[in-house]
């Protein structure tokens, strides 16, 4: 009986994956999706409540933001819907009415919390309508061919198939983080200045936008070094932060509480304790800690890829370099490693008077004139800064953008938070660029060093 079983157990999963190597979806696998789906969304609406504090949002903002991240999600089980409704030989138009009902019932419980009972009903009623559909028999010749040669001709091409193509190197890893930092300290800026104001939503819908792409960088990272997760591991921590978010004062989720409880007793202190001390720690240190943390995975080196892998990333730097090399930049503007620092010097000479007009005017027309230069002189800045990434061959890539970036957070973040002066930081805007120098020039083409020059008298 038990071997009867197993065997049952093993053709089962065999036939679904002979069903997903034909665009289909069987109904165990649709109801697996459709609740990692699920669990995955509500997990995000925790994380989002507990990190953002969503629920302080007024009723209706608090709604469309649980649509938006709901209809999000629901665009990745919209194929999977698709997919069943192929197996089941039905129309394609169904999955709309199908979707639009898994978002009522999950959402229902924001716009009336009172009612998850009717959204639990709901949202079981499209899982058993899903599920309870039989599919269509598969075809005679994928069904001969056994399952032996399912691992040679299924399991490779479905790997290949949904392979990330996202590939972080340990320097590239360690500037994303530095891009990533410089974006985010603006954010906890305005987020501590606006007091509770518009400034604070803004400041967390950046954090999210922010919190998206690190998710995909720090996902590069893991796949570069061949440490990416299997899907079980995500669909695990779904359910752990489901478990730890689940309050306990809901009704008819008392025993969820309890079993948290019961496996992790000291849950409750932990989460206490944590609480307290980050309520002590302002934004600055955490994002501290939060680079800090990551920075060993820097340390991994990075996995022998695939021949494609290769092939298709030496594509992009040779896209990357040919566009940079059509790009026309002015001779002017090219500098070489001595000439920059002396256009520096010179740019920051014609900073200084108008610092001290701004100072002086106290808000009047001297401020915004002096603002005015500013701009005129960071235009002239990032162009020679440009020329001068140009000249050591580094143009093709994010170098010069993420220069700007951080030579200008490094610059007014310290201004921002009175830290330093107006000519504090200016002298932290000149200081910091001292490295450029230190990058040699690239040689010149064959064609271009074998033009004879010109010679006057």
């Amino acid at each position: 009986m038990i071997k009867g079983a197993i065997r049952a157990i093993i053709g089962a999963s065999e036939t679904e994956k002979l069903r997903q190597s034909s665009g289909r979806l069987g109904r165990v696998n649709f109801a697996l999706r459709i609740l990692a789906i699920t669990g995955t969304a509500f997990a995000l609406e925790f994380l989002g409540g507990a990190l953002l504090h969503l629920t302080q949002l007024p009723h209706v903002l608090y709604v469309v933001q649980r649509v938006i991240v709901f209809g999000a999600l629901g665009t990745v089980l919209l194929r999977g819907i698709g997919q069943r409704l192929a197996d089941a030989g039905l129309a394609r138009w169904y999955r709309y009415p199908f979707i639009a009902a898994w978002l009522l019932s999950v959402s229902l419980s924001a716009a009336w919390p009172s009612g998850w009972r009717v959204g639990l009903g709901l949202f079981l009623l499209v899982l058993i309508l899903g599920c309870s559909i039989r599919g269509k028999p598969l075809p005679v010749g994928l069904t001969a061919v056994g399952a032996t040669s399912i691992p040679e001709l299924v399991g490779p091409a479905r790997g290949q198939q949904h392979q990330p193509k996202l590939f972080n190197t340990p320097v590239s890893f360690l500037r994303s983080l530095l891009t990533l930092a410089c974006l985010w300290l603006p954010l906890i800026w305005l987020e501590n200045i606006s007091g509770g104001g518009i400034g604070v939503w803004l400041a967390r819908l950046g954090y999210c936008i922010l919190s998206l792409v690190w998710f995909f960088i720090l996902i590069g990272r893991l796949n570069d070094a061949g440490h990416l997760p299997r899907k079980r591991y995500g669909v695990l921590l779904t359910g752990l932060v489901l478990l730890l978010g689940t309050p306990g004062h809901l009704p008819g989720l008392g025993w969820l509480t309890r079993l948290r409880d019961f496996f992790m007793p000291s849950y409750p202190f932990v989460a206490a304790t944590l609480e307290a001390w980050l309520r002590h720690v302002n934004g600055y240190e955490k994002l501290a800690l939060f680079l800090v943390v990551q920075i060993p995975m820097a340390l991994w080196p990075s996995k022998r890829r695939s021949a494609a892998s290769a092939t298709e990333s030496d594509r992009r730097d040779k896209r990357l370099k040919g566009r940079a090399a059509n790009a026309k930049t002015s001779d002017l503007v090219n500098c070489g490693p001595f000439e920059f620092p002396r256009i520096l010097f010179v740019i920051a000479l014609f900073w200084v008077p108008f610092i001290y007009m701004d100072r002086a005017s106290g808000g009047g027309i001297g401020t915004w004139s002096a603002r005015v230069a500013y701009c005129v002189l960071a235009f002239f800045w990032m162009n020679f800064a440009h020329g001068r990434f140009v000249d050591a061959g580094l143009a093709h890539s994010e170098y010069s953008s993420q220069f700007f970036l951080v030579v200008a957070t490094a610059s007014l973040m310290p201004l921002a938070v009175h830290w330093v002066n107006g000519y504090g930081a200016l002298a932290i805007f000149a200081g910091i660029q001292a490295p450029t120098a230190f990058l040699k020039s690239k040689p010149l083409p064959e064609s271009q060093a074998d033009e004879p020059t010109l010679v006057s008298g």
